[in-house]
């Protein structure tokens, strides 16, 4: 009188099983054929988000399938359970009595991680923030779009992650095993912020669209293959065309930091000159962002002389190319012509896609003159 189950799991590295003869078991056929399983506790209180999480789980497959890669298994199920959310192959544990928005939130998180660590199967033991980063960045990307916030930024709160860590003077090279920080903090801020910056701060660097094409490249080129970090970054560099063993190196290898400094803007005769600091002692290319005193605003791209590259103009594609800076030198100068207007303001990377530890020193307004007192 029993019944024998027989699982098959091919291609994974490890596995999960959970039974409760109180589970509701639901299933949704998402729109490539996956079969969505949604097992949750019988709890007139959760019933409703747990009904309304699976259109949205459906809706974060889409997203990843098309901004990393198929998922190449038959099924894929939400399971109650666990202390938090864990990730394991074709299947997630998460705890369920949560608010909806929560519920998604830690679904698409532990959804991404079939591909970054199942699918890719990185060593998260060695380089934990290639799992942790990069399923951290996709997965606030995919509710981005499917709760239709359209925000600017949506890796907001990784980047001030990373700025704690990298001001707290505590900061380990990201080479550091996930065993041995010194504290479990450090470890979250290095593997989840700083691992989803490395993928933020590189699309600053080559570009959005290469940034899309090398996630889709990787995919390709490295599943079920275990990639290293060397791995990535050379996909990246063949979509591109760029050299970034130097972005590899300081942010991964290294607590190197991101400083640079609007230092001075002074108008000549001919023309406005701008001088730029870097402080810190990593290397980045930089847009500049130049407000004129009637509204209008330019951009100022700088290549890095190591990239021996440019990134392709983006959104509008007005800017004007710089020379490049080479990093041994640490002060820079470009001269802004008369013809183009005065000058109001000057900022460095408008959109807030480069860690720069310290934006108090980012930009350059002109003072207003104060006003004559009247007689």
């Amino acid at each position: 009188d029993k019944l024998t189950w027989h699982f098959v799991a091919p291609k994974v590295h490890d596995f999960t099983w959970a039974a409760d003869p109180e589970y509701i078991h639901d299933k949704l056929v998402a729109e490539d054929g996956t079969v969505l399983h949604f097992l949750y506790k019988d709890k007139k209180e959760i019933k409703e988000n747990w009904k309304n999480l699976q259109p949205k789980t459906a809706e974060l497959l889409k997203y990843f399938n098309e901004h990393i890669g198929p998922y190449p298994w038959d099924q894929y199920s939400v399971v109650q359970g666990g202390d938090g959310g864990m990730e394991y192959a074709m299947l997630t544990l998460i705890t369920g009595e949560r608010s909806f928005r929560s519920l998604v939130g830690v679904t698409a998180h532990e959804m991404a991680h079939a591909w970054f660590q199942h699918l890719l199967a990185t060593n998260e033991g060695k380089h934990e923030w290639m799992d942790e980063g990069f399923t951290s960045y996709i997965s606030t990307k995919a509710e981005n779009v499917i709760f239709g916030e359209n925000k600017e930024n949506p890796h907001a709160g990784s980047y001030r992650g990373y700025m704690y860590l990298a001001n707290s003077g505590k900061e380990q090279p990201q080479t550091t095993h996930a065993d041995r920080y010194d504290m479990n903090a450090l470890y979250g801020a290095s593997a989840y912020s700083k691992g989803a910056v490395f993928l933020a701060q590189l699309g600053y660097i080559i570009g959005e669209e290469n940034l899309a094409k090398t996630l889709n490249r990787y995919y390709d080129e490295w599943k079920f293959k275990h990639p290293t970090p060397n791995d990535f970054i050379r996909v990246a560099e063949k979509v591109s065309g760029a050299e970034l063993d130097w972005y590899l190196m300081d942010w991964t290898q290294t607590t190197n930091k991101i400083d640079y400094a609007v230092d001075s803007v002074e108008k000549t005769e001919g023309d406005t000159k701008v001088k730029l600091r870097r402080i810190g002692p990593m290397p980045i290319p930089m847009d500049v962002k130049v407000t004129y005193a009637d509204g209008s605003e330019e951009l100022y791209y700088i290549p890095l002389e190591m990239m021996r590259w440019e990134k392709p103009a983006e959104k509008d594609g007005k800017r004007t190319v710089e020379k490049d800076w080479a990093w041994g030198f640490p002060t820079y100068e470009f001269s802004i012509p008369a013809s183009k207007g005065e000058v109001s303001m000057v900022e460095i990377d408008g959109t807030h896609r480069l860690a720069d530890v310290n934006q108090n020193n980012n930009s350059w307004k002109k003072e207003a003159k104060t006003a004559e007192k009247a007689e």
